[in-house]
């Protein structure tokens, strides 16, 4: 047996054991690995051994502190002999384990694989490079059985993960079910309602630091459950990115949405963001922490950039809700303060003046907008909870989508589409076989499959939209019985308040008014969220209409007695001074030397 060739240099002995390696147990464990490799060096003769250990370390992975630790020793000269279990220890990659082999040869290393029986000193082992290539096989068949498993579990809903989201906790009978943490819970709700009350997520930041609420990690530390993220400064630090993840998750709704990210490399476990129809999807498989309808009108919310004016703490309430009714883009708040009093507050087109796109002013006063937001709410909510069937009724009219004889023609081309498209399949199948026989030439099967190709391209995309409609009129369904909840909540108020905005309204499309002045005329189409355009019949008054009727008519009648009492007054003064200009004229310079008192008193007291 070869001894050392070298007296002084290091016998480096490699041991590597990854996560995976865990599974089969003692066999290969570090411990194992480092008897073996002890026992086979004092059998051969090897002295000066020192371990260098890579424990939890993949084996497609080449950037490992034990493995570096070695190559530098080797590089500097100080290593002789390098001994390892079997090939598989220095890596499961053919090509970063042949770059390293040629690193050995060229610093004049012996490179011992115990149990495999590869020894550089015997000359070169063809049998190595196929166990480099079974060893990489390994790995690639291993992850594709994970991923196989994982997807089993997946369609079945379960999770490949243990990771719980902030309010939530995993149950004690099943770490896979969660359970609602009602204190971290409480702080989603009060997340999703701020928003929903048109605070931002700074301000919501700077009040959750104030009152020094725990962040998610130091909450679940202080009641014992796994923390993600184990370093952190400050525990009641709450920042922007947090809160506006916890706003971003489905799973406060009730959703369990799996497969959000998958592995594209099994080498360098490099992943990416799946899109929405590679996800598995399961609806209610999670107790709720906020209604759906809470979270949808949060993310419609976030989607409209918000900023501030100046010498304002918030953005005007109704930014991104309004709509050109020419041009289709958003109106924009227009404000200018002077002296502390706003002499101009409305909103008008953005593309107005602009030189790529001009467009009319569209001008609006938003004390106004807001005035017929708010009757239009009172109108509709009145209506809903007298004339709930009638309503019902009315606006399952309002669409064609929720007539009979649509519905069924539409299920009718559904179904015909769905049997041709299946059809298609068994041509383009038979079509293959005549061409694989020699039946069909390559010239008319090339354009047979052409044109079954584009047809079943156009029957898939017409039954996605033939799906789509008919999912649209179910919602439908629901949607008014979610409207006639939503108004019921609403029952009696005199304000428009930010919470009720935002449930109420999807969007307000503003046309250009006609006329100036008194004779000004404006259309304003307003769109409620699940039900759209919705007009009351017009000959229906509710209360608050009939209140307003009757405050006008006292203000008027107020006016008109006000103005027969100026003319009355006026009438006896010019009697006064036809009959008796003397006592006129003393009349009027007493009159002003009252008034003159009274301006000169309020100057002293200014």
């Amino acid at each position: 047996m070869k001894k050392q060739a070298e007296k002084g240099k290091i016998t480096a002995l490699y041991e590597r054991l990854s996560h995976d390696d865990e599974r089969a147990g003692e066999s290969v464990s570090i411990e194992n690995q480092k008897r073996i490799l002890e026992d086979y060096a004092r059998k051969n003769g090897f002295t000066n051994i020192r371990h260098f250990t890579d424990d939890g370390v993949r084996g497609t992975t080449f950037k490992r502190p034990g493995l570096d630790a070695m190559l530098d020793e080797i590089r500097a000269g100080n290593v002789a002999t390098v001994i390892i279990k079997d090939q598989s220890r220095i890596g499961r990659d053919v090509v970063e384990v042949g770059l390293l082999k040629r690193t050995f040869d060229e610093y004049h290393v012996r490179f011992i694989a115990a149990n495999d029986n590869l020894d550089t000193a015997n000359g070169f082992d063809i049998m190595s490079i196929f166990r480099d290539v079974i060893n990489e096989w390994y790995v690639a068949d291993t992850s594709r059985k994970i991923k196989t498993v994982f997807k089993s579990r997946m369609e079945k809903g379960l999770r490949c993960s243990r990771s719980v989201c902030y309010g939530y906790l995993a149950s004690k009978e099943d770490k896979h079910e969660w359970i609602i943490d009602e204190e971290a819970a409480a702080i989603v709700r009060r997340i999703f309602h701020s928003v929903l009350a048109g605070e931002s997520i700074a301000s919501i930041s700077r009040a959750f630091r104030a009152e020094q609420i725990p962040i998610p990690s130091e909450h679940w530390k202080r009641i014992g459950a796994p923390v993600r993220a184990a370093k952190y400064a400050d525990p009641y630090a709450w920042s922007v990115t947090t809160i506006s993840s916890i706003l971003k998750r489905p799973e406060y709704m009730g959703r369990k949405i799996l497969g959000k990210t998958v592995c594209e490399n099994y080498k360098t476990k490099s992943t990416r963001k799946t899109a929405p129809e590679e996800q598995y999807v399961f609806d209610g498989a999670i107790p709720a922490i906020v209604d759906e309808e809470t979270w949808h009108t949060v993310q419609r919310l976030r989607e409209t950039v918000r900023r501030a004016p100046k010498r304002k703490a918030a953005p005007n309430r109704l930014t991104g809700l309004l709509y050109c009714a020419d041009c289709g883009a958003k109106l924009t708040h227009r404000y200018n303060l002077v002296q502390g009093k706003w002499i101009e507050d409305a909103f008008i087109c953005s593309n107005y003046r602009k030189l790529t796109r001009d467009c009319s002013m569209h001008h609006i006063p938003t004390q106004k907008i807001e005035a017929a937001i708010l009757a239009a709410i009172q109108r509709v909510s009145w209506y809903v909870q007298n004339n709930e069937a009638e309503f019902i009724e009315r606006v399952r009219e309002a669409s064609d989508l929720r007539q009979e004889e649509t519905v069924k023609e539409c299920k009718q081309r559904l179904s015909k589409a769905q049997r041709r498209h299946k059809e298609l399949d068994g041509l383009v199948k038979k079509l293959y076989e005549g061409n694989a026989t020699g039946k069909i030439p390559d010239k008319h099967f090339t354009r047979l499959l052409t044109e079954y190709d584009e047809e079943q391209a156009g029957l898939e995309a017409a039954i996605g939209e033939w799906q789509e409609q008919l999912d649209t009129w179910n919602a439908d369904r629901l949607n008014t019985d979610k409207f006639i909840e939503l108004a019921k909540r609403y029952t009696d108020f005199t304000e428009l308040t930010t919470p009720m905005l935002n449930e109420f309204i999807e969007k307000i499309i503003v046309h250009e008014g006609k006329g100036s002045g008194n004779d000004r005329r404006q259309r304003i189409d307003i769109y409620l969220n699940f039900i759209g355009a919705f007009e009351v019949p017009a000959h229906i008054v509710t209360p608050m209409e009939a209140e307003e009727q009757r405050r006008q008519q006292e203000e008027q009648a107020e006016k008109e007695a006000h103005s027969q009492g100026l003319a009355k007054s006026a009438g006896a003064t010019e009697a006064l001074k036809a009959a008796d200009p003397m006592k006129w004229v003393g009349l009027m310079n007493a009159c002003k030397a009252q008034a003159e008192e009274i301006i000169r008193y309020e100057l002293i007291y200014v």
